[in-house]
């Protein structure tokens, strides 16, 4: 990918999203028309003292024209820079390209764990294009799965259903990458149709909370049940609860008591933990 497409592919018409503020209202009007004009160096003579004088929204439109090369040479560090400002003063779409930057490491440092970090803050104040790009670094990720489980897999001597449950469990946990809920799902689901018990078990707690995957009880209960019929205690203190809210299957109270009381002598905190709930 050219520079030129990188900067085209970042750059996601930030001149023309929200309105101005009250307070920069008239030099934004003169930017904005040298800018519907063409006149992009005029538009960022006009932007740039709004922005020194810390305003969010001129900044974010400063970053914009470094970024796109537009009435000045392209710098993404200078781009960098001023959203940067912008997004100390929790601007939504300053924010999410700051995210992006760092996701791709343009004009400062990669760092995909900080630059999801603040595409998920863009996108919990609702900025459309935060969401885009979240969902593109998922939809990366997912992707890319296989070749990185294999490389995992290659370098620890351990088997493909290993290697998809210890990368779920980095993505799970975000250590040293971005926590990505929908790839670790994905990730414990590939381990567990291996046969990996903790991963069934894992996939199970996923579907029965929706995190990571659409909610539901019922496959919850059928990757606790290949899970238990492992020895996986707690998958089987997980049925015993399924019987007992009849989740995902109906309810039967004894069948509950059953896989309880075998979990919590098995060793399964879960058990111990909802059969205590029960005497209360």
């Amino acid at each position: 990918m050219t520079r030129a497409s990188v900067l085209a592919l970042i750059a996601l018409a930030a001149v023309l999203l929200a309105g101005p503020t009250p307070a920069a209202r008239a030099g934004l009007k003169e930017a904005t028309e040298a800018y519907n004009a063409g006149d992009y160096a005029t538009a960022l003579k006009e932007f740039l003292p709004l922005a020194e004088a810390g305003d969010a929204e001129a900044q974010t439109l400063v970053a914009g024209l470094y970024a796109r090369g537009l009435g000045t040479p392209a710098a993404v560090d200078k781009a960098a820079a001023w959203y940067a400002r912008a997004a100390e003063q929790r601007h939504p779409y300053a924010t999410a390209m700051l995210g992006w930057f760092h996701l791709r490491g343009l004009g400062v440092p990669q760092d995909p764990v900080k630059g999801y970090r603040l595409l998920s803050r863009a996108a919990a104040q609702g900025q459309p294009d935060a969401l885009v790009m979240r969902a593109a670094v998922t939809k990366k990720a997912i992707d890319g799965l296989d070749d990185l489980v294999a490389a995992e897999a290659k370098s620890g001597g351990i088997d493909l259903a290993q290697a998809y449950f210890r990368v779920a469990q980095t993505f799970a946990r975000g250590h040293g990458v971005p926590r990505l809920p929908e790839v670790a799902a994905e990730a414990f689901r590939r381990a567990a149709g291996r046969g990996h018990s903790v991963a069934q078990y894992e996939l199970g707690r996923r579907l029965d909370a929706g995190d990571g995957v659409t909610e539901d009880p019922a496959q919850a209960f059928e990757w606790f049940r290949k899970a238990a019929d492992q020895g996986h205690a707690d998958a089987a203190a997980m049925i015993g609860r399924a019987y007992l809210l009849g989740r995902g299957v109906a309810a039967d109270r004894l069948q509950a008591m059953v896989r309880l009381t075998w979990a919590k002598t098995a060793g399964s905190a879960v058990a111990d933990e909802i059969l205590q709930g029960m005497d209360k």
